[in-house]
């Protein structure tokens, strides 16, 4: 959620991008056995993956907030047990449903500690259309310059480049779909013909407003003694913060429509003020936690 130049990691995912099916599978095995994931034996044929992807499939429920490991192994979290846990009411096990593939996104690319490249892609890097080499360059210069770690691997920047890209863009004539990310669909980088890759911001107007909603509420209960936020942070993301605006690539006026429909959706939770020359989103008196709006969202969807 916040940069931290001391606690960053790149290229854990072992060059894998998340995959259809690696969240519910793993959170199925990790539910029957907590050990799973430190048996890999175990795991790759309950998983039907190799000793790699084992590690990577890890790495991905724990980036995605949806187990943390401990010497006891792996446990669920709440969010995972919400999403996935057959005993709850509603969830989305198989990842069907849009809302909960851009709450994902967001917990991804908002994850600055496990996912710095991906952090640094969507919330630090404006270039709307871009190259592989172009990528590379400036994920450099942001880990040379910014993080002041000048000893890391080249190999390892251009791996996240590469999960990066093949994680989120379709790319025409790939013939092995059945294996991609089911973040292709959010159509957040596309192929461009003359440039490689875009990124652009637009309205983006099938955005479900509850992944808004979610992400507004992550941002702010990580600054509880914050009764306001401002606007410019929310959209671009220049603070070392997660920027809603950025991570799903909306413009201006296309968050501004988006946070519209979400305070005449929920007038209690949020209000918009310019003070002092600053426009601010304040808390309102019901703001709920993350939870309970993925928890309120997914019983009303029954």
């Amino acid at each position: 959620m916040q940069l931290d130049p001391r606690s960053t990691s790149f290229g854990r995912h072992e060059t894998f991008p998340l995959r259809y099916g690696w969240l519910p599978k793993g959170f199925e095995a990790i539910e029957e056995d907590p050990q799973t994931l430190h048996k890999p034996e175990i795991a790759m044929i309950k998983l039907g993956v190799g000793r790699n992807m084992v590690n990577a499939i890890q790495y991905w429920l724990q980036t995605t907030g949806i187990i943390t490991i401990d010497g006891g192994g792996a446990h669920a979290t709440e969010l995972g047990k919400m999403i996935f846990a057959a005993d709850y009411n509603g969830g989305d096990p198989y990842l069907e449903d849009d809302a909960t593939l851009w709450i994902v996104h967001w917990l991804i690319a908002s994850n600055a500690t496990q996912a710095t490249g991906f952090f640094w892609f969507f919330n630090r890097y404006a270039a709307p259309r871009f190259s592989d080499k172009e990528l590379l360059e400036g994920l450099t210069d942001f880990v040379n310059n910014t993080l002041n770690q000048k000893k890391r691997s080249q190999n390892t920047l251009k791996s996240d480049i590469s999960a990066i890209t093949r994680m989120y863009a379709a790319v025409p004539g790939r013939t092995d779909e059945h294996l991609d990310s089911p973040l292709t669909d959010l159509g957040l980088i596309e192929a461009d013909p003359h440039s490689g890759y875009r990124s652009l911001r637009t309205n983006r107007p099938f955005l479900p407003v509850t992944a808004l909603h979610f992400a507004l509420s992550q941002r702010f209960a990580a600054e509880p003694e914050q009764p306001a936020l401002p606007v410019r942070s929310l959209l671009y993301g220049d603070d070392g913060k997660a920027s809603p605006g950025a991570i799903f690539r909306l413009s201006e006026s296309g968050f501004m429509e988006k946070l519209e429909q979400l305070m005449g959706t929920y007038p209690s939770c949020y209000e918009l003020r310019d003070t002092a020359g600053v426009n601010q989103l304040y808390r309102g008196s019901e703001l709920p936690d993350p939870l309970s709006i993925l928890e309120h969202y997914y019983r009303s969807s029954l």
